[in-house]
């Protein structure tokens, strides 16, 4: 690779200036090796290095001025600055305890959804043969879901880099009951309400097992026949709940998953309260997971132009209490997406504070580390002056960059009970 950098010594850094250290990621107390001066902080903790010079890239750093934004002044006792050097290397280590705990936290994450995953692939086949047994085994799932939401930790919208496999018809089911569930949470159901809507969202699909896979899996436009069948969907869920002996609630979203609140929808082109809460609920998650997860790959949008999509083309199709809390619950860069940080790092947003989605976890690329080693930023606790500017498409990254971050076509979603200092995850696994 080209080297772009030119040296400067130290005393000639200014803030605006986009500089690369090279030091390993243990030897300073930033968040990354590679980063853009914004404070006068950052000079300070960088003089206490004692380099006498660095690297910085012209093509990234802001116009600077030639005044020097902190007078040097006379150098520091040795003494201190032996003191300010083990602070930073403190620093440095509690972040890399940190860093370990959630990776800790991602991998038993991975191990819930798999866990999950196959429940709902097994409830899904057992449904015909042993449908009260099924039921039962559904609710336990739901149930534990619930407690997620419902023990009084904040909920994390988290990704997983996990590969499920390519059963997506179960992954598709559990993505939409835990989003609706997240949703009927913010909303301030009941928990009653919240797991009959859980429920719901396992088996609003299940009607799609008696419609032949050459239409359900068809990435081009379904001819006028093939969409009357694959409408039929609906019903067929119906008649298959009924004899399950499913609760009343979930067959009335099995029937009406599809309608739209501005009446576009089918097969009764129902509207506004005509279609109760809980299938608004899941109609919204279901169209959001869809987007992302389309049958045609090449056709999914990331999660932040499926929300953007939703926002700014659809809203009209949808419960306006339900669209907002789900932009409020994601953020404007939902797990999944590729974004571009402030200091010109590119990274995957990997998690979102339900509560507080505008600073979410975000793994870094950076070339001197290895991916499996990669870094997470929690831009909870980063400095203010670090955040997101934009998102990215995945076809617009240069392939080394595409392959450390590994955003996969698939979005899949799951819930993680963590303990009381740690926060409680939502999972999203790509895949």
């Amino acid at each position: 690779m080209a080297d772009d950098t030119q040296l400067i010594a130290i005393d000639q850094v200014r803030i605006g200036m986009f500089i690369k250290l090279d030091l390993s990621w243990f030897q300073h107390s930033f968040p990354m090796s590679s980063f853009k001066i914004t404070n006068e902080q950052q000079l300070l903790d960088l003089r206490a290095l004692k380099l006498k010079q660095v690297r910085y890239i012209p093509a990234k750093t802001d116009p600077v001025s030639v005044t020097p934004s902190v007078p040097l002044s006379k150098p520091p006792a040795t003494e201190s600055e032996i003191q300010v050097f083990d602070s930073m290397i403190a620093a440095k280590q509690a972040r890399f305890e940190k860093l370990q705990a959630q990776r800790a936290e991602i991998a038993r994450c991975e191990e819930k959804f798999v866990h999950a995953a196959t429940v709902v692939k097994n409830i899904n086949k057992m449904i015909f043969s042993k449908p009260a047994e099924t039921i039962v085994e559904a609710a336990k799932l739901v149930d534990s879901i619930a407690d997620v939401f419902l023990n009084g930790n904040d909920a994390v919208m988290h990704l997983i880099q996990q590969t499920g496999g390519s059963e997506e018809l179960y992954f598709h089911s559990l993505n939409v009951s835990v989003l609706a569930m997240m949703l009927a949470h913010e909303m301030k159901c009941t928990e009653s309400q919240m797991k009959s809507i859980g429920m719901a969202g396992l088996f609003h699909d299940l009607g799609k097992v008696n419609v032949p896979d050459n239409i359900v899996n068809k990435t081009s436009p379904l001819t006028k026949p093939e969409q009357n069948f694959f409408e039929l969907h609906t019903q067929y869920g119906v008649e298959v709940g009924e004899k399950a002996g499913m609760p009343k609630i979930v067959l009335e979203v099995m029937a009406a998953h599809h309608e739209f609140v501005d009446g576009s929808g089918y097969p009764l082109k129902l509207k506004g309260d005509a279609i109760r809460l809980p299938t608004r609920i899941v109609t919204i998650a279901n169209v959001y997971d869809n987007l992302c997860n389309h049958v045609d790959p090449n056709q999914s949008l990331t999660p932040h132009e499926a929300l953007s999509s939703m926002y700014a083309h659809r809203r009209a199709q949808f419960d306006p209490a339900a669209m907002a809390t789900l932009v409020k619950s994601l953020g404007v860069y939902p797990p999944g997406t590729l974004v571009r940080l402030s200091n010109e790092a590119i990274g995957l947003v990997m998690n979102v504070n339900v509560g507080k989605p505008l600073r979410p976890r975000i793994m870094v690329y950076d070339e001197e580390i290895p991916k499996a080693e990669a870094i997470i930023l929690d831009l909870a606790v980063e400095n203010q002056d670090l955040g997101i500017s934009a998102s990215i498409r995945p076809g617009l990254l240069p392939r080394t960059i595409f392959d450390y971050l590994n955003p996969r076509k698939r979005v899949n979603y799951y819930v993680d009970s963590q303990s009381k200092k740690t926060p409680t995850n939502v999972a999203a696994q790509t895949g």
